[in-house]
């Protein structure tokens, strides 16, 4: 009789082991809820870093937005702001780029690095937009070589060959590494050879605009020298041309020749004949439908003398943005070679650590 109590005891009893041994406490809980969190971070993280090396900032954007409304006050909240003001500014919309770099500034230490790229950033904006007069006045007087590398930019590209050549010397001086002297020394022997450029001369630029459009050629306007010659023989064309005058007023050499004969209504007849004076008809006895008027010649040389002396007072103001142009253009290659972006590769914060 017991012993079906006691199979019963028993397997209760495994029962209670075995369910006893599945049970998790609230702490195992939340630590299983913080890794599961975390795992979807790091995949979040890994996301958008992914979307921003590949160039997609605009799905990049979503994600990184996406990030602070899921987790609110999270220790990568300024990394994460940084890098929505950095693909605002990568896709080109330097308003939002600035705002966001602006809240990053505001919530964080000045000698923090994230502080230092948000306001390297805001100032590079500033130069690509050609703000000068704003950067300098916030960098008068810095020390740091980032900063200095800026304000020789901008002194090169002003054409003040001094406080270039001063700006970098100080930059080189402050970065103490072979890899910025490398960048730095091309940059100086452009500014070095500045004083080799060949200068427009104004006289020879005179000389040259004797024959209509050959100061623009010399100062190499090409397409402004052969408008000026085709507008000068265009109208010495005129000027020479035919001064005859083929009709006049409302008589028209091409209307009918029917409506050209006088009509005889009202006219009194002798003996049914037509009068033989003409002057009966009140018509003079011939007409000249053509003649000479010397007055003509004149508008179309005064006009051709405008433009060709006209030309000629342009093209000597000319010649000093001529050569302006020219040291610019000198520059522009040395600016191409090495960009200000290649001094740029001060710390920014990362989403994902290596």
């Amino acid at each position: 009789m017991f012993v079906k109590p006691r199979i019963i005891i028993v397997l209760l009893f495994s029962i209670c082991i075995t369910y006893g041994q599945n049970y998790r406490s609230v702490d195992e809980i939340k630590d299983d809820w913080l890794e599961h969190t975390k795992f979807q971070k790091q995949e979040l993280l890994s996301f958008c870093d992914f979307l921003i090396n590949e160039g997609h900032y605009e799905r990049a954007l979503l994600s990184l937005f996406q990030y602070l409304y899921k987790f609110p006050s999270d220790s990568l909240e300024v990394p994460i702001l940084y890098h929505i003001a950095r693909n605002y500014d990568l896709s080109g919309n330097p308003i939002l780029a600035n705002r966001y770099y602006d809240e990053v500034i505001n919530i964080t230490d000045e000698n923090d690095r994230v502080y230092k790229a948000a306001y390297y950033r805001k100032l590079l904006i500033n130069y690509y937009q050609e703000d000068y007069d704003v950067i300098l006045e916030q960098t008068e007087n810095e020390t740091d070589p980032y900063l200095i590398i800026l304000r020789g930019y901008i002194f090169l590209n002003d054409l003040q060959w001094v406080a270039a050549r001063q700006a970098f010397l100080s930059a080189d001086e402050r970065f103490r590494h072979r890899h910025y002297s490398s960048l730095i020394a091309p940059i100086m022997q452009t500014i070095d050879n500045a004083a080799e450029v060949p200068m427009k001369n104004k006289w020879q630029t005179l000389a040259a605009s004797i024959i209509p459009g050959g100061g623009r050629a010399y100062l190499q306007e090409w397409g402004n020298a052969g408008g000026a010659l085709a507008s000068f023989f265009l109208v010495a064309s005129l000027a020479s041309s035919n001064t005859d005058l083929n009709q006049s007023g409302d008589l028209s050499l091409t209307d009918n020749r029917n409506e050209l004969i006088p009509q005889g209504a009202g006219y009194q007849l002798d003996s049914n004949k037509l009068p033989n004076n003409p002057s009966t008809y009140g018509l003079p006895e011939s007409v000249k439908l053509s003649s000479k008027n010397k007055y003509l010649i004149y508008a179309p040389i005064a006009l051709s003398l405008s433009i060709y002396l006209g030309t000629i007072l342009k093209t000597y103001q000319d010649v000093d943005n001529a050569n302006q142009l020219l040291f610019r253009n000198h520059i522009r290659t040395a600016i191409e070679k090495t960009p200000i972006d290649s001094f740029m590769d001060f710390m920014e914060p990362n989403l994902v650590e290596n």
